[in-house]
């Protein structure tokens, strides 16, 4: 039984090893002066500076930003009042609401993207606007998760008990939604946003087929420039998967603080 838990353990520390292996050599590179023997030769913050100082890799990092949270916003208030209305007024219309939310699983995002891009360019429509075009299809790619995760909330709280006991209390449906069901599902609400705006900003093809250099991210940055300088390029990295980490780690910390409000 000893035997068999340590090598369960081994295997656990090699495939952590080997997961992590690419982000520590990153990182490592990132700071080393020079590296052209087995070990890094000095350490610099040099390529921190000279990437953090370069207008179009801020402004990269503000575009993906902001490309991420217009469509997590959007989807998530159209999917919370759909799912309401249906689960308050039309229950029976739940399944279709459900087909509609899911059925984007089945198809790939760069044949949503190509698809998009090949009915609407030029089409002279506010759709074939390239930014408007990408903030669609994004909508569509983040809809299956964001569905599924207001769902979830919505059932967690018990929406229609909810909903009649401030109903007994004199309050209308509408007060009601707004200052008791989102308030009570609002750590759900923000769990869904920041998982999906964390995939979004680290989405490179999708943004690629639609907008091209028309709109360039902090991803379309490194691609552009991935022969440049590898050093500074590996900060812009660095730079990046702390980024992610900071919205990961928001999530957990808000999964972490539902559970104990559950508890209490």
């Amino acid at each position: 039984m000893k035997v068999g838990r340590m090598l369960h353990w081994i295997w656990e520390i090699i495939i952590l090893v080997f997961l992590l292996m690419p982000l520590a050599v990153t990182l490592i590179y990132s700071f080393a002066g020079r590296w052209i023997h087995i070990l890094p030769e000095g350490f610099t913050l040099e390529y921190y500076a000279e990437i953090l100082t370069d207008s179009k890799f801020i402004s990269g990092i503000l575009r993906g930003l902001f490309i991420s949270i217009i469509p997590v916003a959007l989807t998530l208030v159209s999917v919370l009042t759909a799912l309401y209305a249906v689960i308050v007024y039309f229950p029976k219309a739940e399944k279709l609401v459900q087909l509609f939310c899911l059925l984007p699983t089945t198809i790939n995002g760069i044949i949503l993207a190509t698809s998009i891009l090949g009915t609407y360019s030029g089409s002279g429509t506010v759709l074939s606007n390239r930014i408007v075009m990408l903030v669609c299809v994004y909508c569509v790619f983040i809809m299956p998760m964001t569905y599924q995760s207001v769902r979830n909330s919505l059932y967690a709280v018990n929406t229609k008990g909810l909903l009649e006991a401030a109903e007994m209390l004199g309050y209308r449906k509408f007060f009601s939604y707004v200052r008791v069901v989102i308030p009570s599902i609002l750590p759900g609400l923000c769990n869904a946003a920041l998982v999906c705006m964390s995939g979004l900003f680290g989405d490179f093809a999708i943004i690629k087929i639609i907008a091209s250099s028309q709109f360039e991210t902090a991803q379309s940055y490194l691609y552009r420039n991935r022969a440049v300088d590898a050093q500074a390029l590996s900060a812009a990295v660095v730079i990046l998967l702390l980024i992610t980490l900071a919205i990961n780690l928001t999530v957990h910390m808000n999964q972490r603080r539902g559970k104990e409000r559950g508890k209490s």
